[in-house]
């Protein structure tokens, strides 16, 4: 199924989710602007993966369902890719900052991304099951990287700030700016491609432009960034055990020589005398003793992580049911698309209505919700957020054939989706945070956030194979209704454990409000 809107005109509304987010570039200028030629060497890669994120991989359940893939096939696929790019975040930020650095890492993951576009546009990739498998380890390579690359901007940003009173805060407020306009001129371009003509040369369709556009684009801001390589900062990481390392060295150095007037630990017996060792020996022995005392400390801290870790369990697994039902956004959500009147709209603008609402509603929720502004009521307010997301879906799902197909009934479950998606990541960033004070973890909150997402995604396709007698070739040969009642109940539940393990393990410490916290 194809999207052939009538003129750009009509659809010209639908850039206003995407425009209110770039408010404060208008209104606190003073503030948030800064700018230098090396951060378009950023901002370039920012904008091409946000046009193809929004024009491809945000949609990718409904480019499986119009290549020809049941409804049940394309939500496991979809869900794959999330899963293994969930995972892959991990691993990608622990190699940037400890092995190859931010630069080669994003180099690896953008051709990584680029061979996937090239795969899925050439050698229609759905159609094979091992090379759907290659194109989606590779798209979820190439989109694992965007923390790092936010990172790496807010980095150079306070680099760049030469101005008296900066500070990390500005900093980070003015890297946040700078992405999010580039993230929504790819956006505003990403809609852009539905309204240009099906045919671009010999692409006979609008999937096949919005690879070719994407692939150019992508291929384009990866060659240009690579010659500003030098401007991007390895970030505090490396430096910091290269620092480590040689403090390490410096006083092992120093414990050797204090050491030299001391009788020694060992004398030779021998002949009856005692006298002193070699110093080679003694060199040697005193390295073991460090090295012994090392590993002693580092496995004492790796309990101590791991005991951290323990402490967050519940919530994390409360929040992976929470991700079922944002897995569920990703695949039959998008794929109900096909329920309402697709004149007027691409299906790629509820991913921006998700977007902005996700990205909007923590701003609202301080500014004008009555509710406490403590982290445990945020993440339960999200939850509730997300059951209602379902009972609009269940809703249009029930009364499909009663009421007028407009693409506006899709509108209430995406919002209320972005909604569940930005109150629960907020508050669990602010809670892991006044949680977890080990400096190891608290480096890579986002990252362990976004793996435990993905543990959602991957409980999403358990779910779905264990109902799968519920879903047909098609939206309307399923029974969504059935499925979208079971997570209601899911997401019900799952609130009610939450309100026990939140006053049972977290009643001990009281959360800071939004208002003190100066991450924002």
């Amino acid at each position: 199924m194809e999207v052939a809107p009538s003129s750009f005109g009509t659809h010209l509304w639908a850039f206003c989710p995407s425009l209110a987010t770039l408010a404060p570039v208008f209104f606190w200028k003073d503030y948030f602007f800064i700018y230098n030629h090396r951060l378009l060497f950023v901002i370039g890669l920012v904008f091409s993966r946000s046009l193809t994120n929004v024009s491809i991989v945000s949609v990718i359940a409904w480019y499986f369902t119009v290549s020809g893939d049941d409804v049940l096939k394309s939500a496991i696929s979809t869900n794959a890719h999330g899963f293994l790019s969930s995972v892959f975040v991990i691993f990608m930020a622990y190699a940037a900052d400890s092995f190859v650095g931010r630069s080669k890492t994003l180099l690896c993951s953008n051709i990584a991304y680029v061979i996937a576009l090239v795969l899925f546009w050439k050698f229609d990739a759905y159609d094979v099951n091992w090379l759907l498998l290659i194109t989606l380890v590779l798209l979820a390579l190439g989109t694992s990287t965007d923390k790092i690359l936010e990172d790496a901007l807010q980095d150079m940003v306070n680099d760049i700030d030469k101005s008296p009173d900066r500070n990390i805060t500005r900093s980070i407020a003015r890297a946040t700016i700078w992405s999010r306009v580039a993230y929504v001129s790819g956006a505003m371009l990403a809609i852009s491609l539905w309204f240009v003509p099906d045919t671009i040369g010999e692409l006979d369709s609008s999937w096949g432009s919005a690879f070719f556009i994407c692939l150019i684009a992508l291929t384009l801001a990866v060659i240009i960034s690579g010659f500003g390589h030098i401007v991007y900062h390895q970030g505090f990481g490396v430096l910091q055990m290269c620092f480590k390392k040689l403090l390490e060295y410096i006083f092992g150095c120093l414990k050797i020589f204090s050491r030299k007037d001391r009788p020694p630990k060992n004398l030779d017996m021998e002949n009856g005398e005692n006298e002193w060792i070699k110093p080679e020996n003694s060199l040697h022995y005193m390295e073991e003793e460090e090295e012994e005392e090392k590993n002693s400390f580092d496995e004492q801290e790796d309990k101590v992580v791991l005991k951290s870790l323990l402490k967050m369990l519940p919530i994390w697994l409360v929040f992976s049911v929470v991700s079922i039902i944002s897995a569920t956004g990703d695949t039959f959500f998008l794929q109900q698309y096909s329920h309402v009147d697709t004149d007027y709209v691409a299906v790629q603008f509820y991913s921006l209505v998700q977007d902005f609402s996700k990205f909007a509603i923590p701003f609202l929720y301080r500014r004008i919700c009555c509710l406490p502004k403590h982290e445990k009521v945020k993440i339960g307010v999200g939850m509730l957020c997300g059951v209602v997301s379902c009972i609009f879906a269940w809703l249009l799902v029930v009364y499909e054939g009663y009421i007028n197909t407009s693409f506006v009934w899709l509108v209430p479950q995406f919002f209320m989706l972005g909604c569940m998606e930005g109150l629960t990541e907020e508050g669990l960033l602010k809670l892991y945070k006044s949680r977890i004070k080990e400096e190891q973890l608290q480096r890579y909150p986002k990252e362990y956030i976004e793996f435990w997402k993905g543990i959602g995604k991957l409980l999403n396709v358990f779910l779905a194979l264990i109902l799968q007698g519920w879903f047909g070739d098609t939206v309307h040969d399923s029974r969504l209704d059935k499925y979208y009642v079971v997570l209601v109940c899911v997401g019900l539940a799952n609130f009610i454990i939450y309100c026990f393990i939140a006053s049972l393990f977290y009643k001990d410490k009281v959360l800071a409000h939004d208002d003190d916290d100066n991450d924002e």
